[in-house]
């Protein structure tokens, strides 16, 4: 990994970071977020994967717009880092641990 990788993996962490203990405060079936990139196709490698304890949890919160609403702030938060996701649909998935 390229010095310019560890920061750009830095900084994706300390967004993520972010935006998980929030997620939290908020609905406590929230569990954590994941990335994966491949740095040789940044930004458009990176895929941000959310989770949510049960299904039940997770469809409950797409009903009540919060899937929307941290995706707004993934993508608030790494454009802070200087990070522009180019198709959040695609890149910010959601799913839960059953």
């Amino acid at each position: 990994m390229r010095k310019m990788d560890k920061k750009r993996d830095k900084d994706i962490v300390a967004a993520l970071t972010t935006v998980c203990e929030a997620a939290k405060l908020d609905n406590a079936d929230f569990s954590w977020i994941s990335h994966q990139v491949n740095y040789q196709r940044f930004p458009d490698s990176l895929e941000v994967q959310c989770v949510y304890v049960h299904q039940d949890a997770l469809k409950s919160a797409e009903r009540a717009g919060e899937l929307k609403n941290i995706t707004e702030q993934i993508n608030l938060e790494l454009n802070v880092k200087g990070i522009q996701l180019n198709n959040l649909k695609r890149q910010v998935r959601f799913s839960s641990e059953e």
